[in-house]
């Protein structure tokens, strides 16, 4: 009697463990990272009689998580692959919108410009061509100013996000060192044979979150615990310890962000292994789009400015006075950055140079930055960081005593550089010089009195357009105002169609098309780069859901069955009972 007794009740909790385990993935069926549990069942020992060997019921061994290592690595994977993608296709429209709406675009402002260029040429002494002139190069130093200005807002929130995402990283891995701590306690009280489930979901679920952000390796331990390595083998989570991730300021720029890693010792930049993920996304973004862009729209400015510049002081003004330069540059017209580990104390200085004593001076602008080191004796170097192709370069004295001009062999990119020496130069210090990364922002216009505007030319002309010899192989100057004469402003609006830029082969709307078209391109690829990713990631997650998720109707349907089971059980119980309480009513 016994045996069927103790046979009822471990039916009946086989039947209970079942039920709760059920009600436990009901319960979670919207929890983020949840994996179905089940009950797992073994049959008791058989008891040997002389009748054979009579079952003893059903024993529990376990209660399991639907799981699976390569399904887990495989969403781990995909959410890095398309969490990069995403971000870099998001922040690469924003910029994409802005270059190419017209609303905003630099290429209608243009247009408009020399356009007014023509209304003053076509009639010289009109001090309301001329004054149209001028609005309209306010409007187009504006564009380039608002621009630039737009590029910066969206550096700086790249930047804050990039924060954010850190910090989001530092808290994911500290709450997984935490699990790690209570999955091995767990571990360690069924002495390795049972699993804390819903502790190795919550893990699951934080590391494929850190995942999103940025692409990392997860190394399961015998002890149950996640240790969790990035880049080249960077630790982040060893058992219940983190590193701790950071922002570094950029030795030359502190408005660019490097990620650093904190370890015991030390900090380690790891900016180049970052790989997945919206970190990733974000730093390609500001290397491939954000960077360049601004850049490039920087060259066009400056091209601009330089060929209206050298071409307007060549002319007189409605006074007859010589033309001064049109467009202006605020504060210094190139950055030059010292670093912070420099030994001397040398000035750099750079500056464009005069397209009047070099014609393709606009044409040899590079929109790269330049890193300037000091090799030793009169050798410097000069890196173009854009692919790091090295100059070498050549220090020649000036006039200026300690300041010395660097030339090379090759010529340098529409710029000239001069270094003071005085203060002492050391092997191995580095300058950054950035000639158009912020040339959009600082052009304005530099006169505001429209009959300054340079439309005449004070040489005299013969019939065929050369000038007239005076006798002694100078030109013939005529002194005085020329109201009428509209020679130089027809040249500066000739320039709209000048091949000056990018090595004399574009003009400055086919440079800025050029720009906005790159954009756009970039911008289309990460638009399919995303979409696909997205797919696949559909794919890895409805993976782990066919395995892992919780299905109502299934859980129903054994919601049902274990209920049965568990009445079945009690129903024995109750037989047994009845049958020993006749046994008892027997023997009285």
């Amino acid at each position: 009697m016994s045996g069927l007794l103790s046979t009822s009740l471990s039916g009946l909790m086989a039947a209970q463990r079942s039920l709760e385990t059920v009600q436990h993935n009901i319960s979670n069926v919207n929890t983020e990272g949840y994996s179905r549990q089940r009950v797992e069942q073994a049959t008791n020992a058989a008891r040997f009689t002389g009748d054979g060997y009579i079952g003893q019921g059903v024993n529990v061994t376990n209660v399991t998580r639907s799981y699976d290592q390569f399904i887990n690595k495989q969403l781990s994977s995909s959410l890095s692959a398309f969490g990069d993608v995403d971000r870099y296709h998001r922040l690469a429209t924003s910029i994409d919108n802005i270059m190419a709406d017209p609303s905003t675009g630099i290429a209608p402002t243009m247009n408009r410009f020399f356009n007014a260029i023509n209304e003053v040429a076509d009639d010289p002494s009109s001090v309301p061509a001329r004054q149209v002139m001028l609005s309209e190069a306010e409007i187009l130093t504006q564009s380039f100013n608002t621009m630039s200005g737009r590029f910066e807002e969206i550096r700086t929130q790249n930047n804050n996000d990039m924060i954010a995402m850190v910090n989001d990283i530092n808290s994911y891995a500290t709450a997984i060192a935490k699990l790690n701590v209570q999955i091995a306690e767990g571990i360690g009280k069924a002495q390795g044979l049972k699993q804390p489930n819903d502790l190795l979901d919550q893990q699951d679920a934080l590391i494929a979150k850190l995942s999103a952000i940025v692409n990392v390796s997860v190394l399961p331990q015998e002890n149950g615990t996640s240790s969790i390595f990035i880049g080249n083998g960077q630790s982040l989570v060893l058992g219940g310890g983190t590193a701790t991730f950071t922002t570094l300021q950029s030795t030359f720029d502190s408005n660019r962000l490097e990620i650093g890693l904190v370890t015991t010792n030390s900090v380690t930049e790891i900016t180049t292994q970052i790989s997945g993920g919206s970190l990733a996304g974000s730093l390609r973004f500001r290397d491939e789009v954000l960077d360049p862009a601004q850049q490039k729209l920087g060259r066009v400015a400056a091209g601009l400015a330089m060929e209206i510049n050298a071409l307007h002081e060549k002319g007189f003004d409605l006074s007859g006075n010589a033309g001064e330069a049109l467009f202006s540059f605020s504060g210094d017209e190139i950055p030059v950055i010292k670093s912070a580990q420099n030994a001397g104390n040398a000035i750099v200085t750079a500056n464009f140079q005069d397209v009047n004593s070099n014609p393709s001076a606009a044409g040899s602008l590079d929109f790269s930055d330049f890193r300037l080191e000091y090799v030793s004796g009169t050798d410097y170097t000069l890196t173009r960081l854009r692919d790091n192709q090295v100059f070498s370069l050549t220090a020649n004295a000036t006039a200026t005593a300690g300041v010395v001009s660097l030339s090379s062999a090759t010529g340098l990119p529409g710029i000239d550089i001069t270094v003071d020496q005085n203060a002492g130069v050391s092997g191995g210090d580095q300058f950054l010089i950035r000639p158009t990364y912020n040339a959009a922002q600082k052009m304005a216009v530099a006169i505001d009195d429209p009959r300054k505007i340079a439309a005449a030319t004070n040489i005299e002309l013969d019939t065929n357009g050369d000038p007239v010899d005076d006798g002694s192989g100078n030109p013939v100057i005529i002194s005085g105002a020329m109201p009428g004469d509209n020679r130089n402003a027809l040249q500066l609006a000739n320039l709209a169609n000048k091949l000056g830029m990018l090595g004399g082969t574009a003009s400055f709307n086919s440079t800025y098309n050029e720009v906005v078209s790159g954009i756009g391109t970039l911008t289309r690829a990460a638009k399919l780069g995303a979409s696909a990713q997205e797919t696949l990631l559909n794919q890895a997650k409805g993976a782990r859901e066919s395995l892992a998720g919780v299905n109502l109707d299934e859980e129903a349907a054994n919601l049902i069955k274990f209920q049965q089971a568990y009445q079945a059980s009690a129903q024995a119980i109750s037989v047994a009972r009845s049958l020993f309480d006749t046994l008892l009513g027997a023997v009285r």
